[in-house]
Formats: C-alpha cells, sequence, structure tokens
C-alpha cells in the first residue's frame, strides 16, 4: 500500500510550507521561516506596525526552509523574502533554490549579499539581533557606543556555543585551543555543561559575559556572509576567535585587532601565542580589551540601513 505522502499530489507537497504563521489580523503572514511563534514578535512586523500604523496591505514574508516553489505562487497583497542562511555559497542546495533571492517572484529581498537591484536591500541578520526594530538614530548610535564602552568581570576562559557544525569549522576553531583553553561547550554541540540551562536559565549573553573568548565560527565561509555570532561576542565583551567571511567580515565596521582570525589552510601558531599572552598577561589583556570593537562607521551604516529599509516598505505599500 503507498504511503500517505505518495499519495499527495507533486504539487501539494511542492507547495506545502514548512512553517505557516500569521497575526490575528491576518495582515501579515510568514512562509517558510524559523521565529517566534507569536508572529507579533518577528522583527519586521514589528517594524511594520511602529512605522506604517495604518498600513492595511497585506505582507507576505517568506524564508527559506523548503524549495521555493511556494513563493512563485501568486499571492493577496506584497511578497517579501528575507534570509538569515547563506545562500551564495555556490553549489549548495540553498544557493540553488535561493542564490537569486527569488528577485523574479518578490517586492522585496532582504539578506547579506551584494545584489544590484532596486528590490534588493542588504540587510544582515545581525542587524536584528543587535538592534530593536523601534530604534531611532540616537538609540542605534547609543547602543554601538555601550557596545564598545561596555565591560564585564570575566570568572571563565572559552566559550562555544552552537547547536551544529556543518562544515566543520567549530571544530577548526576548537581543536585549535582546547588543549591551551578551559573551553565550555553550551550548546548542543559537544556539549559539556549545563551551566547556560541551569544556573542561567538559558540567557545566553548574560553567560557569555563572564568569559574572555569566545569561538564565533560561521556556518561557513563565503563573502559577505556576517551572521550575530561576532556581534554577540562584542556585546558580551568577549575576545572573538572567529572564522568565517573569507576572515574579513564587515569591513570598515569591524575593527580588525579586536578579533583573532583562525587560519584554515596556513599556521595559527601566532594566534595561540597572542591568546596564551591574553589568558596569562592581565596588562596585556587590559590593552587588547580597551580598543574599539566597531568602528565609528558603524553608527551611519545601520542608521543608513534602518533609513533604506523604511524606503523599501514605502515603495512596496505604496
Amino acid at each position: 500500500m503507498r504511503s500517505f505522502w505518495k499519495m499527495l499530489p507533486l504539487e501539494y507537497i511542492l507547495n506545502k510550507p514548512k512553517t505557516f504563521k500569521q497575526t490575528k489580523d491576518r495582515l501579515y503572514r510568514e512562509y517558510n521561516q524559523w521565529g517566534a511563534d507569536d508572529l507579533e514578535q518577528q522583527w519586521f512586523v514589528r517594524f511594520l506596525r511602529h512605522h506604517f500604523p495604518e498600513n492595511k496591505t497585506v505582507v507576505n514574508f517568506f524564508g527559506p526552509l523548503r524549495t521555493p516553489f511556494l513563493i512563485k505562487r501568486k499571492f493577496e497583497g506584497k511578497k517579501v523574502f528575507f534570509t538569515a542562511e547563506d545562500v551564495e555559497h555556490t553549489g549548495t542546495q540553498l544557493w540553488f533554490y535561493y542564490g537569486d533571492y527569488c528577485l523574479n517572484y518578490v517586492n522585496l529581498a532582504m539578506g547579506f549579499g551584494e545584489q544590484k537591484s532596486e528590490k534588493y536591500l542588504r540587510f544582515p541578520y545581525w542587524i536584528l539581533t543587535t538592534f530593536s526594530p523601534e530604534d531611532d538614530e540616537n538609540r542605534i548610535r547609543n547602543r554601538i557606543r555601550r557596545i564598545n564602552e561596555t565591560r564585564y568581570a570575566k570568572s571563565n576562559e572559552c566559550v562555544l556555543i552552537n547547536k551544529h557544525d556543518p562544515a566543520g569549522t567549530r571544530e577548526l576553531v576548537y581543536n585549535g585551543v582546547k588543549d591551551i583553553l578551559d573551553v565550555k561547550l553550551a550548546g548542543k554541540w559537544k556539549n559539556n555543561t549545563r551551566e547556560l540551562w541551569d544556573e542561567y536559565d538559558n540567557d545566553k549573553e548574560r553567560y557569555m559575559r563572564t568569559f574572555k573568548f569566545n569561538i564565533c565560527a560561521e556556518n561557513d565561509n563565503t563573502k559577505y556572509y556576517v551572521t550575530e555570532k561576532i556581534f554577540d561576542a562584542f556585546i558580551a565583551d568577549c575576545i572573538p576567535l572567529y572564522y568565517g567571511a573569507l576572515n574579513d567580515p564587515e569591513p570598515g565596521l569591524i575593527n580588525r585587532e579586536a578579533v583573532i582570525f583562525w587560519n584554515k589552510e596556513g599556521s595559527n601558531a601566532e594566534n595561540r601565542e597572542k591568546i596564551l599572552k591574553l589568558k596569562n598577561n592581565e596588562v596585556f589583556y587590559k590593552e587588547f580589551m580597551s580598543q574599539t570593537k566597531l568602528l565609528p562607521a558603524t553608527e551611519d551604516y545601520v542608521v543608513d540601513r534602518f533609513s533604506k529599509l523604511k524606503e523599501q516598505f514605502e515603495r512596496i505599500l505604496a
């Protein structure tokens, strides 16, 4: 007897969303995206509620969790595609499905890459995790200044918090420091501690504040692909042990001198030597931590992204 799924029409299987949520007024809907069960808490929905409280146009948000067949269909209202995933790594399934950001089928697309289209806005995921959608220019600038100025007392050496390691990027860095640092693996991947859950109620930022170093490698190594990881390290006043974005994350925004970049092919002897000095020499550590993490241009860049996002929504909702 054929299974239930084999009895379903192929069109149904291809168009069935992996996730679907909508606000109570059904004005905002979301398909194939990770996130909060309550769509009112979704970052872009909050941005729209705040800046466009009188909006009556339905907005359908799409993510990259399944094939792009659904996003190609006609929908009531407007269509917006956003991805926090790396859709530009050539040869991957995500690249095959969403490497073009579905620009031919949506009114607005956003992600980490650079695209020459009036319908595209570079809006990397780290903006969503670092800033609130209701922030104005003053709050954005103050947030960045606080990240640069805030210091926390440290009682632990190094932490790594990840669910998985699909490309071996975390293992690359972890294997390179595990003999010189006490590394707490607080996520699902290779977990060796319950502290994050038992002592910090899964408050990741509060837990990370107690560590000097944070292994914050990206899922893979693609130009422009920078997620929240290195920014989370800065927010918690950790030294990032970083691999990803061709080891040039957000050029002009991130102070490279405040980061230890791990090499996949070359030697990491100098990195290990620096880490040991930072671990054992308090004067050297304090000098290192006194550096600016986010460069002055970061303020203008984020303010500009907010402004451009508002302009894009004005365009599609007009």
